[in-house]
């Protein structure tokens, strides 16, 4: 019985003593759950620079290549716009249907259509592969942590 006893007294002290961890890291809570917002407000604004500053790298190398074809055919198009749809010319309404507006639909249209349906994300960057296209899918709700304490 004594000793059925000491063990139970152990044990009552190992759980008083757990108690009081348990309630010393919850005061912990709110700091560490700051600290992890801040950090993943960092590494979330952090990768977003950083894709953004490769992705304008690769289109600026893309149009050092490409960009007197891609130019020179751009602006022929935008000549048949003119010819088409010159603001003299009868019908033709300034900001609806003139050549501006025309081209404009044109290049966002043909932009949507390789970007989207033709050719979706079809090269291989050593930057971006390593980094990835998004920040890691949990860093965006770890980043609202400190708004919940």
């Amino acid at each position: 019985m004594k000793v059925l006893r000491a063990e139970y007294l152990e044990q009552q002290e190992t759980a008083s003593d757990l108690v009081g961890l348990i309630a010393e890291k919850e005061k912990q809570l709110p700091v560490l759950a700051d600290v992890t917002g801040r950090k993943a407000n960092a590494y979330v604004f952090c990768h977003e620079g950083i894709t953004d500053e490769r992705i304008d790298t690769l289109i600026d190398d893309f149009f050092i290549i490409h960009g007197a074809e891609l130019s020179s055919l751009l602006r022929m198009k935008y000549s048949q716009f003119e010819r088409n749809g010159s603001v003299y010319a009868p019908g033709v309404i300034e900001g609806a249907n003139d050549a501006d507006t025309l081209y404009r639909k044109f290049a966002v249209n043909l932009i949507e259509e390789w970007t989207h349906k033709k050719l979706p994300l079809k090269f291989r960057d050593d930057v971006i592969s390593l980094t990835g296209a998004y920040p890691f899918r949990g860093a965006r709700t770890d980043r609202r942590k400190r708004k919940i304490f």
